[in-house]
């Protein structure tokens, strides 16, 4: 029964672990976590519980999946690694069911590594120093920072002034060597100005890459590596004809200091010192869609500040075709307010706030819980699940603590390791949703007695938290968060409790001549997060880079979610794809193709998720089998619109049927929906 349902590749990953080979012209789509509030799968990312900085292109670092949950016994491990990795990339899993760990981390070496997800070990790290006879240069700051595993099981990076594409030595092989693909040096059409480097990239829905530079110039290219080229490249700068006047200076610019999020639509997204950004990619051409200023504040605030204005990378919140859309980001006043832009037209009965552009629908100020606040700051993306957004306080207490130093990149890092001193680390988070009903944002609890100093934080759905690495009393580990109730449910520290020589050895020694007495009066450095994300991976092991290398939480046991949460879940996605079927017809039959090709994959998950809720339940409930009944029906419609819009003949007529048969699926899931197990 189950392989009738789901598409064999599919099931063989399900049930054997295997790593299913990808072809975009002949492949499934790519197959949803069943779960509500998911945006659709990038069918360009890899097949993975978090494949890419930030988890996916959205940008939201929250999770379907289950991480840690209270009362559970945790297992905390760390590994030394030549450098902070800020996003750590789980594979697709290999014919064995194992996965591997691959990131970039900071650093003048260009290192990339490799680890083995079950033991935590090392299988594998490339510094193009000792494996290449002329190395490239590589800059300090974020560059590197983000990075992501394409469809195909590759690692990409943006470095400087070049993309990397890394995967294994020998395909298919969980421990194989790393080998470098690819390394596609951009032309100058793809920076602002000499000194300008990569700042940020994400997948697109379309097979390509986006990147960003500091100096704001956008680039689009394909993420296959032989059509990785200069003349496949597509380029738009925010800066202008501003780029080549000598007499406008640098901090005059607009400047990127985050990554990139991007839709399923084409869309792409970036925030710079002074405004966002929405821009449109149709496969070939780049075009502006919309801009937005926003309060950027004077960008002087603190020095755990990585650039001037926002210090999130843009989140999307709505993944359904009739939710509010926005972009989300944190700005840059004094006291940081949170803020969402409406992300597709402005609706026609927007009042828009006072003083504000038109596309702001929220600035919400971001105190933590104190009224009296003129003050708060994080340099973290926003953590979005559904219309609901929590930011963490990354405002140390006292910056007076920090010496002046000559380098950037060394007064950021003293002012993150600061964040291990309890009586300098910032305290304080606070959850703010957007509520359709009022138009409003509303601050939903805040917490002054929690402190993550500086990682990102990440939600699951599974246990309800969001996690974070927290610092109790100078002791970093795993805090887990009530995402109802704003209250600690968890704390696990972290396995060092002072950083080996290995780790120390491994430091630069320019950084260390600056770092190196704050590292002996803070000796568990080598567990702070260090602006990396906190991630949650395949088994229920939550996953974060740190100070020189990376710590891993794993639970005794992962927590299933119930078959019929998922199945529900299921049908509403099909409600959804139905919906985005039917606003593409007739005018975009294309989408409407993704939409029902998707529809059937996503229905096919949920019919085996009945299934499964149906055996364990014994003697099958009236409700549950009608539902599962249902989706069967509904799932042959979307395959017979399929077969309209993909069939040889198309047009007004095909487009027709297609529109009648989504019709019937969208009514019998709405059934579908309505019955109560």
């Amino acid at each position: 029964m189950l392989r009738r349902l789901l598409p064999l590749c599919l099931l063989a990953g399900l049930l054997l672990g295997t790593k299913c080979s990808f072809d975009p012209e002949t492949a499934e789509p790519c197959l949803t976590p069943l779960a509500d509030h998911e945006p659709l799968c990038n069918p360009s990312a890899a097949d993975s519980p978090w494949g890419t900085t930030h988890r996916a292109s959205y940008a939201q670092a929250s999770s379907p999946f289950a991480g840690p949950a209270p009362d559970q016994a945790v297992t905390a491990e760390h590994v030394v690694l030549p450098g902070p990795p800020i996003g750590l990339d789980f594979t697709s899993p290999y014919a064995d069911g194992g996965v591997a760990v691959w990131g970039s981390p900071l650093g003048l070496q260009g290192a990339v590594v490799k680890l083995d997800h079950e033991t935590f070990q090392v299988i594998d790290i490339y510094i193009p120093a000792d494996r290449e006879t002329d190395p490239p240069n590589f800059a300090a700051g974020i560059s590197g920072a983000y990075n992501a595993l394409d469809r195909n099981d590759r690692f990409i990076v943006g470095r400087t002034t070049f993309l990397e594409v890394y995967a294994d030595e020998v395909p298919g092989d969980r421990f194989s060597p790393i080998a470098l693909v690819k390394r596609e040096f951009l032309p100058p059409a793809a920076f602002c100005r000499s000194d300008d480097i990569v700042a940020g990239m994400v997948l697109t829905y379309d097979d390509h890459v986006a990147f960003v530079t500091e100096e704001g110039v956008l680039g689009v290219i394909p993420r296959d590596p032989a059509r990785m080229t200069a003349a496949n490249l597509r380029t738009w700068s925010v800066n202008g004809a501003a780029c080549a006047d000598a007499s406008v200076p640098r901090d005059e610019l607009e400047i990127v200091s985050n990554s990139l999020a991007a839709d399923e639509d084409g869309g792409i997204y970036l925030v710079t010192s002074a405004a966002m950004y929405k821009f449109h990619f149709d496969g070939s051409a780049l075009s502006l869609v919309w801009r937005a200023e926003y309060e950027a504040g004077d960008g002087g605030a603190s020095s755990i500040r990585l650039g001037p204005g926002s210090g999130s990378t843009p989140s999307l919140m709505g993944t359904r075709l009739d939710d509010d859309r926005f972009v989300v980001i944190t700005d840059g006043q004094d006291l940081m307010h949170l803020v969402l832009f409406w992300r597709d037209a402005i609706p026609a009965d927007w009042t828009p706030l006072p003083g504000r552009d038109p596309r702001v629908a929220c600035e919400f100020p971001v105190t933590f819980g104190d009224p009296t606040a003129t003050e708060s700051l994080s340099e973290q993306s926003v953590l979005v699940r559904g219309h609901a957004a929590v930011v963490v306080n990354n405002l140390l207490q006292d910056e007076s603590q920090i010496p002046p130093f000559p380098i950037a990149v060394v007064q950021n890092a003293f002012a993150a390791l600061l964040g291990g001193d309890p009586d300098l680390a910032p305290f304080g988070i606070e959850r703010i949703d957007w509520d359709p009903e009022t138009r409003t944002c509303r601050s939903v609890w805040s917490n002054d007695a929690i402190s993550i100093p500086n990682g990102i934080p990440a939600m699951s759905q599974a246990t309800n938290l969001f996690y974070g690495i927290g610092q109790r009393d100078g002791v970093f580990g795993l805090e887990g968060v009530d995402f109802d109730a704003g209250e600690s449910r968890l704390f696990v520290p972290g396995a060092l409790t002072e950083c080996s020589q290995e780790a120390i050895d491994s430091i630069n020694p320019l950084l260390l001549v600056f770092i190196g007495p704050l590292l002996q009066e803070l000796p568990g450095s080598c567990e702070n997060a260090f602006f990396a994300g906190t991630e949650v991976g395949p088994d229920g092991a939550v996953v974060t880079g740190t100070f020189q290398g990376a710590s891993k939480y794993t639970p005794e046991a992962m927590l299933e979610v119930p078959a019929l949460v998922r199945a529900g879940a299921g049908v509403r996605q099909g409600i959804d794809l139905a919906n985005r079927a039917l606003a593409a017809l007739p005018d975009d039959p294309e989408a409407a193709l993704d939409a029902t090709r998707r529809g059937v994959t996503q229905l096919d998950a949920t019919i085996a998720a009945f299934v499964v809720a149906l055996e364990a339940a014994g003697p099958p409930p009236g409700a549950t089998l009608a539902r599962k009944v249902l989706t069967a029906q509904a799932r042959q419609k979307f395959a017979l619109a399929t077969r309209m819009l993909a069939g040889p003949a198309g047009g007004p007529a095909a487009a027709e049927r297609a529109e009648a048969f989504v019709e019937d699926a969208r009514r019998l899931l709405l059934v579908a929906d309505a019955l109560d197990d």
